[in-house]
């Protein structure tokens, strides 16, 4: 094949990709789609993830053990809409932790 440079470059097969594992739960997964199931299964924890991490872009400031109560109450907000991810964006902007910081 060629690079977007021009240049010849060789394909080369490699091992194939392990992607079993465990969840910390010990919850076994033997592929990338029965984790996302295993995941899925619980919805508020993914959201909650992503609101940390909105929370730390937004203001630059690490979550701490006392913004816990606020993280809740966004998703407590957005439960109804499924913690869509414009909804949570939206929660996150209006939020005390937004303003505070």
């Amino acid at each position: 094949g060629y690079g977007k440079n021009g240049h010849e470059f060789i394909f080369r097969n490699a091992a194939p990709v392990d992607s079993s594992g465990y969840l910390p739960n010990g919850e076994p997964f033997a592929d990338i789609e029965e984790l996302k199931g295993l995941l899925l299964k619980d919805e508020r924890t993914i959201a909650r993830n992503l609101v940390r991490q909105f929370l730390v872009y937004a203001t630059g400031a690490p979550v701490s053990f006392s913004d816990r109560i606020h993280v809740e109450k966004i998703l407590d907000h957005c439960e109804d809409s499924q913690y869509g991810v414009r909804s949570l964006l939206s929660a996150v902007v209006q939020s005390e932790l937004f303003a505070i910081k």
